[in-house]
């Protein structure tokens, strides 16, 4: 197996979709308009992707000390990213 530090190729990710060792997590985002990201997966996505939103999943609300988005309990965020769906 292949260890990546950023990208991959289109074929390689096909690849390891197909054998279930992966799951794809689409996290759009802007901060101007916090539902473009949501929209823009439903136009159109990876296959067998999940979106996961960075206010509602990906981030945990908390003091402004801690940043515009803060990261969730990695027990919440285990249980999130850990559907049978993968989302």
């Amino acid at each position: 197996m292949k260890y990546y530090r950023t990208l991959i190729d289109c074929t390689d990710l096909a690849r390891e979709r197909h054998r279930g060792a992966w799951s794809v997590i689409d996290c759009r985002y802007q901060l101007t308009d916090p539902q473009a990201g949501q929209s823009e997966y439903q136009r159109g996505h990876i296959p067998g992707a999940c979106y996961a939103h960075l206010g509602r999943d990906l981030s945990a609300a908390g003091p402004a000390t801690l940043g515009r988005h803060p990261l969730p309990d990695p027990e919440r965020l285990a249980a999130r990213l850990g559907r049978p769906s993968g989302c």
